[in-house]
């Protein structure tokens, strides 16, 4: 069966502006506890970058599931951005935090001989001035690998997927200033203009 793409999601489903990718690794054997720390690292880096950083690449989420006694690994992600920008923007973070965990798989050596035929795995790091630019002029093989490990969705669903994360970031914002404004005194006055009951109704659900 042939497994078109498109420029919003690649090979996998999109619902709303969120769409879904998951690939899928052979582990080296003994590697399973090198691996599971590993993975965990890479959940701490995207925990600790800046939020604006995480905002900018359009990730909703990333999880690794070690599965079949140990020999298999799933990392799947969701993202708001065009697939080709998602994946420009999220190795930007830096290649090594990657194959930090990659290099417990049999697919790790494909992304390290692609990384160092592209230069050099110091080439996709932050320290790099570069880095954009060696980005755009070599993604492309990373892309065809990884899309060769990916499994697209049979199905997708995301109860979120009208918005984006700075619509959500927003909003809650919003809320928060006005919640200030409800704990004012002073603003009781100006608060029983008619124009602003819908915002009272809001607040009181």
């Amino acid at each position: 069966m042939t497994t078109t793409t498109n420029v919003k999601s690649g090979k996998g489903l999109s619902d709303g502006v969120i769409s879904e990718l998951a690939t899928y690794y052979d582990v080296l054997p003994g590697h399973e506890d090198e691996l599971r720390a590993a993975t965990q690292r890479f959940a701490d880096t995207l925990r600790q970058l800046p939020r604006d950083v995480n905002i900018h690449t359009g990730l909703r989420d990333s999880r690794h599931v070690i599965f079949d006694n140990g020999r298999r690994l799933m990392w799947a992600t969701t993202f708001e951005n065009e697939w080709d920008a998602y994946v420009d923007d999220f190795v930007q973070i830096g290649l090594d935090k990657f194959l930090d965990w990659m290099n417990h798989t049999v697919q790790g050596s494909d992304v390290e001989a692609w990384a160092v035929a592209s230069g050099g795995v110091e080439k996709f790091t932050v320290a790099n001035p570069d880095i954009q630019a060696q980005v755009k002029r070599t993604t492309g093989g990373l892309k065809t690998i990884l899309q060769s490990l990916q499994s697209p969705a049979t199905g997708y669903f995301n109860n979120l997927s009208a918005w984006t994360m700075p619509q959500i970031e927003k909003a809650q914002r919003l809320q928060e200033a006005f919640q200030q404004v409800l704990d004012d005194p002073r603003a009781a006055e100006a608060l029983e203009h008619p124009a602003l009951r819908p915002l009272l109704d809001m607040a009181a659900d």
